[in-house]
């Protein structure tokens, strides 16, 4: 792709710790850099960094600015301008969707342009009323918008969704494990934040159901979050210890995963979940719930390459658990996930993003 030198973008987000958007941040800084773009990463939190960065590449943290949190909001974007007018970048690129909204706002004025990413259900997120109704000034002043699903681009009225494109999460080939070729083990897995958003009681309660009558099984949730304690008392109550375990985050969490027998996904809304791309490009059967804002559904064809169960619904998640216990569907799921693989891979993705990288007849640049 064709770019011109000396370009420099800034990428705004909260942090570098964990997560599928700060994983897309690393992905893109890193292809930036070795395009011959200056990349620089303000984080408006810590600045602990959990993913490799290309050392070309500055991170460059904010933190806390007061005790009193409309204070420390306010502190923290002042300094962020701040930050950004000394860099003076050709554009920025913010996400997710909440932090972009104040990234917008905080550069009224500056004439730098700004791209936010939205990373979640828009029906749903941010879920601060304030941040919401902020939205709504916020995004007709944006200069463009990267939505992941048709769905999410839907949710906008027309002046926002001429703003945007719709892309996929990119998927880095090198960081995805061949898919297994083995006998897979008796464990289901999952992989997420330990919060309300991912629903996991409702897998651990469908799992004490066929575990019921399969009791050679395990189920491991990876991740770390707010309602660990609540899981753990469920699955207590369950008397599921020892069956039903939370290991936690794991930084090779991938290699774990591959010779499981399925992945699941039960979310009660999702964007583009980056587990569920990189479990179907590692060849593994997957049940995810038909979630908006449809990330799910544009990946997966029901019963061709995994399964698709509505939203909360315990029972027929316990049906698709059974189901795909099936070696010859499972291995017809797999080979047909695994085609992902390819579609996906960051090149591929980053190739259609840099298309929109000129923006407008300013010669401005987007994401």
């Amino acid at each position: 792709v064709s770019m011109k030198n000396n370009k420099k973008i800034c990428i705004v987000t909260r942090a570098l710790i964990n997560g599928g958007a700060e994983r897309v941040i690393a992905q893109l800084a890193n292809y930036f850099v070795k395009n011959g773009i200056e990349c620089s990463i303000i984080t408006i939190d810590v600045a602990a960094v959990a993913y490799e960065l290309d050392t070309r590449i500055n991170v460059d943290a904010i933190g806390k600015k007061a005790d009193n949190k409309v204070k420390d909001r306010f502190f923290r974007y002042a300094a962020l301008r701040k930050k950004i007018m000394r860099y003076k970048p050709d554009v920025v690129l913010s996400m997710p969707e909440d932090i972009g909204i104040y990234v917008i706002l905080a550069l009224i004025g500056s004439k730098i342009p700004v791209c936010v990413s939205e990373r979640n259900n828009p029906w749903v997120m941010p879920d601060v009323k304030i941040t919401r109704l902020l939205r709504k000034i916020a995004y007709p002043l944006a200069d463009g918008i990267i939505f992941q699903t048709d769905m999410a681009k839907s949710y906008f009225p027309k002046n926002i969704q001429k703003k945007g494109i719709v892309l996929s999460n990119p998927v880095d080939i090198a960081r995805i494990p061949e898919p297994y070729k083995g006998i897979r083990q008796n464990v289901f897995v999952a992989v997420g934040r330990l919060e309300r958003q991912k629903n996991f009681p409702m897998l651990i309660k469908a799992f004490s159901i066929f575990y019921q009558r399969e009791k050679n099984f395990k189920l491991v949730i990876y991740g770390e979050g707010r309602e660990r304690a609540n899981l753990e008392s469920l699955i207590k109550e369950l008397d599921l210890d020892g069956v039903v375990l939370l290991p936690g985050r794991n930084k090779d969490v991938l290699n774990a995963i591959n010779d499981a027998s399925a992945f699941i996904l039960s979310s009660d809304y999702e964007g583009m979940p980056n587990a569920l791309i990189e479990a179907m490009c590692m060849g593994m059967p997957v049940i995810s719930t038909d979630c908006p804002s449809g990330g799910p559904r544009e990946l997966i064809e029901n019963q061709e390459n995994g399964i698709l169960i509505p939203v909360g619904d315990e029972d027929a998640l316990v049906d698709a658990l059974f189901s795909i216990i099936d070696v010859t569907l499972a291995e017809k799921m797999s080979k047909k996930s695994s085609e992902l693989r390819y579609a996906l891979t960051s090149i591929s993705i980053f190739a259609v993003s840099y298309t929109h990288l000129r923006a407008h007849e300013t010669d401005q640049y987007l994401v």
